[in-house]
């Protein structure tokens, strides 16, 4: 019996962390990442890590602040229920970011006068050069009062305000966020490392996320079996839900729509 439980020893296991985030409203997100641990191995943890920006690997570290944005995006939309999208752009080729800043602040300051204005505000950059921005909010605005503000401020003959759901369909706001959050990721090129990715009004409260389950097991079936179990625990519907799921990473990601109204 000793000969065999010692073939069988093994040095490494492979443990799964599940946790969750509730939004209300049926709204919750839940993740189910795989480590692969050597046991006895903590002395290798002790080597001192690079700080954060002081990687050579330049393109590495951009594309993780990128997707830490990203993420951060995709969580304030879901915080602030946003439901629509608004997109500022120019007539002229605008290829000044700072500029683009000035002008969304004048904007977000004068609205904010006549009403309560939570966004989440994603800039990218069109192809001829020219900066524009995606807004996500809740709820309809007033567009009339919105491009008036927004021309007074470019100019009446050079900006547009484009208003759309990208997801008509009641019930999919966890879409739009990440429809508007994929702007992050796709132009992460086009900012210094540490350099601010988006625009959020003050006052988002994003839920904390919570530990659900920590197991040891070599079948990722388990893993994903207690991540839709806690969706479905905290009375989300997995109708229309999202899901992520990289097998070579051990990466499980899980999203549901909010509660039909």
């Amino acid at each position: 019996m000793l000969e065999q439980s010692i073939c069988n020893f093994s040095p490494f296991r492979t443990e799964w962390l599940i946790r969750g985030r509730n939004f209300g409203d049926g709204v919750v997100e839940v993740t189910a990442v795989r480590s692969d641990r050597y046991i006895g191995a903590q002395g290798m943890m002790l080597r001192p890590k690079a700080k954060r920006g002081e990687s050579e690997n330049t393109d590495d570290n951009l594309m993780d602040a990128a997707r830490r944005a990203k993420q951060q995006v995709r969580l304030r939309c879901k915080a602030i229920g946003a439901d629509r999208m608004i997109t500022l752009t120019y007539r002229e080729n605008m290829q000044d970011k700072a500029t683009l800043k000035r002008h969304f602040d004048a904007l977000r300051r004068r609205l904010g006068k006549l009403q309560l204005f939570h966004y989440v505000a994603v800039a990218e950059r069109q192809k001829r050069g020219a900066w524009h921005l995606h807004i996500a909010v809740k709820g309809r605005e007033n567009y009339r009062v919105l491009r008036a503000i927004w021309h007074s401020i470019v100019g009446q003959d050079n900006g547009n305000v484009d208003v759309r759901n990208p997801y008509r369909e009641k019930g999919l706001r966890h879409k739009l966020a990440a429809y508007l959050s994929k702007y992050i990721t796709k132009d992460f090129g086009e900012h210094q490392l540490n350099e601010k990715r988006y625009w959020t009004s003050k006052g988002v409260e994003i839920p904390e996320q919570h530990s659900i389950a920590h197991i040891t097991s070599n079948n990722p079936g388990k893993a994903l079996l207690l991540a839709f179990d806690a969706a479905l625990d905290a009375g989300a519907s997995l109708d229309r839900c999202q899901t992520y799921w990289n097998q070579e990473l051990g990466c499980f990601w899980l999203a549901t729509r909010e509660h039909a109204s």
